[in-house]
């Protein structure tokens, strides 16, 4: 009957010890441990998790976009750990990105709930440009999944990023950059229109043109139509139009300007002639032209008829 006791007893006792050290908080290197898991492995939810300091919107939309489609580090290793006197804790850590070793450093506190938060220098700080090959400005690039104004400073996790020129489909041109800790990194991409380019602007034209060609009371604006009906009509009632062959589109080097030559078209005017009579006439134009600017605006190509 004693021994019972005692076995019971001793049983209870390791339940307890096991539930002690289970539930036990973890320790500032476990905490590193998981953050250098986490970039290795990808995982944002765990990083966010881990952060206590926030950027504003525009800034956590990229972090996050740019990170989910970025190489992550390999071999990250914990180097020193160096506690401070308000119990912060300095972690020196390394990785690899393509072979090369980076700086993943971070600092380790205890956040408002007693977790180990992140902080210290362990974002980058990236400023991103683009440009055509003649020079011309780019507005944006993508970095991952992450759409960013060139000119803007941004923060970024360790781990390599493809920056490539916007807008897709209109320019092509990308870099590689491999990001770590604290660094501030400029990004430069240098591109060229893309084959399809003059397609898409093709399409945007012809859809001005087919718009431009609808009947009227009077001859549209912005669309480069002539039509003397003057010449033989008193009063004009309606002119109904008719594309033969739209113009072609060529776009100018630097992205900046368009020009749409070639097109045919035939107008019929019809009104009142000087004699008080109903009067048609047709008018035909050989070399129907659009020109305008082109802006590139974020993941888009605006075109503007003048």
């Amino acid at each position: 009957m004693i021994g019972i006791v005692v076995a019971s007893a001793l049983v209870v006792g390791g339940a307890g010890a096991a539930w002690f050290l289970m539930t036990r908080p973890p320790s500032a290197e476990d905490a590193a441990r998981t953050y250098l898991s986490a970039l290795s492995e990808g995982d944002i939810d765990t990083i966010m998790s881990m952060r206590d300091d926030r950027l504003d919107d525009d800034g956590e939309r990229i972090l996050s976009a740019a990170f989910t489609d970025a190489g992550f580090v390999e071999d990250a290793t914990i180097d020193r750990m160096r506690e401070g006197q308000d119990g912060a804790v300095a972690v020196d850590a390394t990785a690899s990105i393509d072979g090369e070793r980076v700086d993943v450093s971070f600092r380790l506190a205890r956040g408002g709930d007693g977790a180990w938060v992140l902080g210290g220098d362990y974002l980058a700080s990236a400023t991103v440009e683009a440009q055509l090959e003649g020079g011309a400005a780019l507005p944006a690039v993508w970095i991952g999944d992450a759409l960013v104004p060139t000119g803007q400073t941004v923060a970024l996790l360790p781990a390599a990023y493809v920056a490539a020129a916007a807008p897709r489909s209109i320019v092509e041109g990308e870099t590689e950059v491999a990001v770590g800790a604290g660094a501030p990194v400029e990004i430069e991409v240098t591109a060229s229109l893309t084959p399809d380019a003059t397609g898409r602007a093709q399409e945007q034209l012809d859809a001005y043109a087919q718009a431009c060609a609808e009947p009227a009371t009077a001859v549209p604006d912005n669309c480069g139509l002539v039509v003397p009906w003057a010449a033989d009509l008193a009063e004009l009632e309606r002119i109904a139009f008719r594309i033969e062959g739209l113009p072609a589109v060529t776009l100018s080097p630097d992205a900046a300007s368009f020009a749409a030559t070639g097109g045919i078209i035939v107008a019929t005017a019809t009104g009142r002639t000087r004699e008080g009579t109903p009067g048609a006439f047709t008018y035909r134009a050989d070399d129907w032209s659009l020109r305008g600017t082109l802006r590139l605006s974020g993941d888009e190509m605006l075109l503007t008829v003048h």
